[in-house]
């Protein structure tokens, strides 16, 4: 069994969720678990007209059933690892929180408000105390709606811990995924692109959540600006690989081949910027088309590293050694695959390509892209 011992001191893990859904900003609405039957009942022009009036129907679908209505914080995410160190060798280090916001999007007018109140819930959690990782940094979303993307605001407060931005501008074509934002193709709006240089100015790296059918248009933006450093999240999104989800995406053989090929082919064009690197987590992730069972779809490691390896490949042999991290998605994946299941497929997917690649991924490349360690 390959472990991280003697290659890292720890782990960084760029990507968590820490939330309690019983207090603002995160208090979701519940209509998901009532609409998303009948809406697929319906014939799909009625489909795509209902889902315009109930978006918060697809929220259940991002996250393993009931992630998303019970507390978690940092304590629980510390209790998660507690099994990690014997299938890696090593612990979490260091860890870097993203926003927990899935619900409909606040009016411009209320986001600054709930974004300020989800990073200052995340800056009290009790990092490097009683065994716990250490904050790496914080990473913030961005509006695509407000003038500068909010970034100023934001900033203004800031005591050097905010080393990315998120644009959270995921739209797919199947109207029961879930839609990130209200305004279509957000990434080629004035306001992004007003923003640009002053988020290249501040050294922010910009992350990008959205779906693969999307990658080509982030790799227009991308090679706009050299001078900027995005990451992919997800390995791009290519929701439906697997299997079904939403009312159609994935539901045949050919439709998954039709995905997987352009994932593919989107994938290679972004690895031809210098500037993109991707982030390797939610591969356990309910969108990529597991299944939708409560208590798991997936079956265990190895099941995971045969399913998720030959993309986790494609993306490593493209984007090499030194433009890929690592992300756990805790804890919205967990019925199908627990921290230590995910670190434990991806080692057994990775450990032929050497001791080097295994020292970036998980450690290396996000301590440099975040400056975990170094002043504010």
């Amino acid at each position: 069994m390959v472990t991280l011992v003697g290659k890292v001191p720890g782990i960084v893990d760029t990507r968590a969720h820490f939330f309690n859904p019983r207090t603002p900003p995160w208090s979701l609405q519940r209509i998901g678990r009532v609409t998303s039957p009948l809406l697929r009942a319906l014939p799909t022009p009625l489909v795509r007209l209902a889902a315009n009036f109930t978006q918060e129907h697809s929220i259940t679908s991002t996250a393993c059933a009931g992630a998303l209505t019970r507390r978690y914080e940092l304590s629980d995410y510390r209790n998660d690892l507690a099994g990690l160190q014997s299938v890696a060798g090593v612990p979490v280090t260091s860890v870097i929180p993203v926003d927990s916001q899935w619900r409909r999007r606040v009016s411009p007018e209320a986001t600054m408000g709930a974004i300020e109140r989800d990073l200052d819930w995340l800056r009290r959690q009790p990092y490097g105390q009683d065994g716990a990782p250490t904050l790496g940094g914080l990473v913030i979303p961005l509006d695509e709606r407000i003038a500068g993307l909010g970034i100023g605001e934001l900033l203004e407060a800031d005591d050097g811990l905010i080393r990315g931005v998120r644009l959270r501008w995921g739209r797919h074509p199947d109207p029961l995924v879930h839609n990130w934002t209200p305004t279509p193709e957000a990434i080629a709006s004035a306001t992004i692109e007003a923003a640009m240089p002053d988020l290249i100015k501040r050294g922010l790296v910009i992350e990008s959540l959205c779906y693969s059918t999307q990658l080509g248009e982030l790799s227009a933006l991308v090679h706009r600006f050299p001078e900027a450093t995005f990451i992919v999240e997800h390995l791009g999104l290519p929701a439906g690989v697997f299997g079904p989800i939403g009312s159609s995406a994935g539901s045949t053989a050919a439709a998954r081949a039709d995905i997987l090929s352009l994932w593919r082919e989107r994938m290679s064009m972004l690895a031809a910027e210098p500037n993109v690197l991707v982030k390797i987590s939610g591969i356990g992730s309910a969108l990529l088309g597991y299944g939708q069972q409560k208590a798991g779809n997936i079956g265990g490691q190895h099941i995971l590293a045969d399913m998720i390896g030959p993309l986790v490949l494609h993306v490593v042999d493209r984007f090499g050694p030194g433009r890929v991290m690592f992300g756990s998605n805790a804890p919205l994946d967990d019925c199908n695959a627990s921290i230590g299941v995910t670190v434990g497929a991806l080692l057994d997917v990775l450990s032929d390509r050497g001791d080097y690649l295994l020292a970036h991924f998980f450690h290396d490349n996000a301590k440099r892209v975040y400056r975990i360690g170094s002043a504010p």
